[in-house]
């Protein structure tokens, strides 16, 4: 690597036979109309001062292309671009084609007598026309003019102009300015690596985003210049355009977890992405050609998961996948990933090829393996409906969502890598989990789900999405829909009360207020107008039945408590506690319906890869597991059934409590002698507490329990002799601790 103090333009953009280009990979142009002035202002005072002004750095490495030396810039390209686009403007607005100021800068934007395509001093490498292209070589006709290059140039035109106008300069004054102009020119050698220069460079100066730099990390790898392009084309582009460049940087996070099962820092994205990179031994094209193909791939699950608008699945999955963004329950996504990823093949059924002329035709499947798919698809959308009941209940319920990013992020593992045979059951084994934790993140039951629909605030931001999906699930189910969605959510008992409010709900008023106000059997939309929001409940039911009647509102479901019924009973003339918890019963019937808690769940599915150890040696006192800190106690298996037991002494009163059931004669006998070990006093059994560390194992039989794990194994072993059963029948069990 070489770094020298330059002069812009007599040291660098003069040079003879030169192309610098803008790889592929570098973002666009950014510079605003500010920046440019910026500059433009720093350009004139060099002028009036006489003082160099110093620019910045560039960072190129140059290859011998035919006759061209072609410097791809690693870093300065905005500078530069900039720098041009003034050159430009000068040009442009010299009316004489024989001054000697335009013909210098001719000269030194373009190169003579070389192919067309290395005309340019400064080009894309991507040889689309750009905007800069059309600028640089004057076809300013059909300028696009949201572009930053022209408005910049324009920019700069205008602005010289009120300096020849104020300073009485002409424009070719401003060359002197260029002239002064200094940078540091770095040129990187065959042994210097550019995204290490890159890296260094962007940490000091202006932040790239995440994707800039694992875009650029990918691509600055590929020294050859075509298949570059081709790969930026063929995949970057694309990706780009599946989910958007908003999305990427969440991409990559959402992907890296997904592949790494663990939680990591957003804002470490980019280190971690490079771990991938090395973890996955890419030596050749081909393999960051597969690396790409991945990230392709899982941009199409990630268009399922955040956009909805996938067309490699049905409108049904689309459809329920749009639950985690009214929820705005996005920490799923590195899970949801990797069952995507397992039910890959079903996009079979709505992926396209084109034919010979070029027209989309769905890939031809035979009937079997449609049915065979289609059954893939309905598990696929099983589980999509599972966790979207999850994600529901666990919001209404109020559970603290602080724990759900890592919950998510380990969750795959917990459910399939522990135990492989959960493949089998996917969509069981998922609802087995949720449902059989001892955790917080335990699917949330009926009671937990109803207590919040009954009570939550659902008129807080956070919530105000939820009400209005749940409104149109009850008032839309069955019938022909109803558009609210530019209705206001109305107060039954107001948010604000007047004293006949407070005398219709009593001396508790207050209490009543503070409770229900905000609650989801208070909260409605009927239409009307926002100045009978604080009426009385009589005239706010009168007005709804106006214009239930004149056909103004058709919303009915909603607000079956607001209308005339010619049966009297079922007239409500006063809105108070008990009509507020009746109303949320029927409305929370509803969604409680529609976001059920799993039936007939598998509990015999395991989730943990269990570690045996057989106490039938003596010798042998488990200290591979209890003094390593990788693992934990599970519990035991006897006679091939798993308890769980959380210590030894805890697997020493079950296993009694066992063998007692299978046959009680021989730990009554013992209880019955006061038994003791051979000549000790210490009684440990018996039919009462004999001593302060018996305990009462079963009814009238009292056990000592106060041993070492050692002579518990040993009592364990002594037991299963006098029972005449085989030692191997038992054996602890151990898990890998979280």
């Amino acid at each position: 690597m070489e770094a020298n103090n330059r002069m812009l333009y007599d040291d660098i953009i003069k040079k003879t036979d030169v192309q610098y280009t803008i790889p592929v990979y570098q973002r666009n142009y950014t510079w605003e109309k500010e920046n440019c002035e910026l500059l433009y202002n720093d350009i004139v005072s060099s002028i009036k001062n006489e003082r160099n002004h110093f620019l910045g750095s560039l960072v190129y490495s140059t290859t011998k292309r035919s006759d061209i030396k072609s410097c791809p810039i690693i870093d300065g390209q905005q500078r530069l671009t900039t720098i041009m686009l003034l050159l430009k403007a000068i040009d442009d607005l010299i009316k004489d084609p024989q001054n000697i100021t335009k013909k210098r800068i001719r000269q030194n934007i373009y190169n003579e007598n070389c192919e067309e395509r290395y005309k340019l001093k400064l080009k894309n490498s991507d040889n689309d026309n750009s905007e800069l292209e059309k600028v640089l070589m004057g076809n300013t006709t059909n300028l696009d003019s949201s572009s930053k290059v022209v408005i910049n140039y324009n920019h700069f035109k205008n602005l010289i102009k009120k300096t020849m106008d104020s300073e009485q300069w002409t424009p070719d004054k401003l060359i002197e300015g260029i002239d002064r102009l200094e940078i540091v020119e770095i040129v990187l050698n065959e042994s210097d690596s550019p995204q290490k220069i890159f890296e260094s460079i962007n940490s000091t100066g202006v932040k790239l985003t995440t994707a800039d730099l694992i875009r650029n990390f990918l691509l600055m790898g590929i020294l050859d210049v075509g298949k570059q392009k081709e790969i930026y084309t063929n995949y970057w582009i694309t990706l780009e355009s599946l989910i958007g460049k908003d999305n990427i940087e969440k991409f990559f996070y959402d992907f890296l977890v997904s592949k790494d099962t663990r939680y990591i820092e957003e804002k470490r994205v980019y280190e971690n992405f490079k771990k991938y990179y090395i973890n996955s031994n890419i030596r050749e094209i081909e393999d960051i050609e597969k690396i790409f193909k991945e990230i392709v791939r899982y941009a199409q699950y990630y268009k399922l998961l955040v956009l909805n608008d996938c067309k490699d699945y049905s409108s049904k999955t689309n459809q329920l996948c749009d639950i985690f963004n009214i929820l705005q329950h996005r920490t799923i996504y590195p899970f949801m990933l990797q069952v995507c990823n397992d039910y890959d093949d079903i996009r079979d059924l709505y992926r396209v090829s084109k034919n010979d002329v070029g027209q989309e035709v769905k890939i031809d499947l035979s009937d079997d393996k449609i049915q065979e798919l289609k059954k893939r698809e309905e598990e696929f959308n099983n589980i999509i409906e599972l966790f979207g009941n999850y994600a529901m209940r666990r919001n209404i319920a109020n559970v603290a969502s602080s724990s759900l990013r890592r919950f998510y992020a380990s969750l795959y593992n917990k459910i399939f890598d522990k135990n492989k045979n959960n493949y089998n059951c996917y969509f069981k084994a998922c609802e087995a989990y949720l449902c059989t934790l001892k955790t917080e993140d335990k699917m949330p039951n009926d009671n937990m789900f109803k207590e919040g629909l009954y009570y939550s605030n659902m008129y807080a931001n956070t919530k105000t999405k939820i009400l209005r999906y749940f409104f149109d699930l009850i008032e839309n189910s069955g019938k022909e829909p109803v558009d609210m969605s530019e209705l206001t959510i109305e107060h039954i008992l107001p948010e604000t009360l007047s004293s006949q409010w407070k005398t219709n709900l009593g001396e508790n008023y207050q209490e009543i207020y503070d409770k229900y106000v905000h609650t989801f059997g208070n909260l409605s939309i009927t239409g009307y107008n926002s100045e009978y929001s604080n009426d009385v409940f009589i005239n706010k039911k009168k007005r709804y039945n106006d214009m239930l009647s004149t056909g103004e509102t058709k919303i009915v479901k909603l607000n079956e408590e607001l209308k005339d019924y010619t049966d009297e009973k079922k007239n409500i003339l006063v809105w108070d506690e008990n009509e507020i918890e009746k109303r949320a019963e029927r409305l929370s019937k509803i969604i409680i319906e529609h976001f059920p808690y799993p039936k007939n769940i598998d509990t015999t599915l395991e989730f943990e890869k269990f570690y045996e150890f057989y106490i039938d040696n003596p010798e042998d006192n488990a200290d591979e597991f209890e003094n390593n800190p990788a693992y934990k106690l599970y519990g035991f298996q006897f006679e091939g059934t798993k308890y769980r037991a959380d210590s030894y002494r805890r697997i020493f009163k079950d296993i009694i409590k066992l063998l007692y059931n299978i046959d009680n004669s021989i730990l009554d006998d013992l209880a019955n002698s006061n038994y003791t070990y051979e000549r000790g006093k210490t009684i440990r059994f018996s039919r009462t507490k004999e001593n302060d560390h018996q305990e009462e194992i079963l009814p009238s039989l009292f056990v000592y329990t106060n041993y070492s794990r050692s002579t518990i194994f040993d009592w364990i072993r002594d037991l299963f002799k006098r029972y005449q059963l085989d030692i191997t029948l038992f054996c602890l069990l151990y898990v890998e601790k979280d």
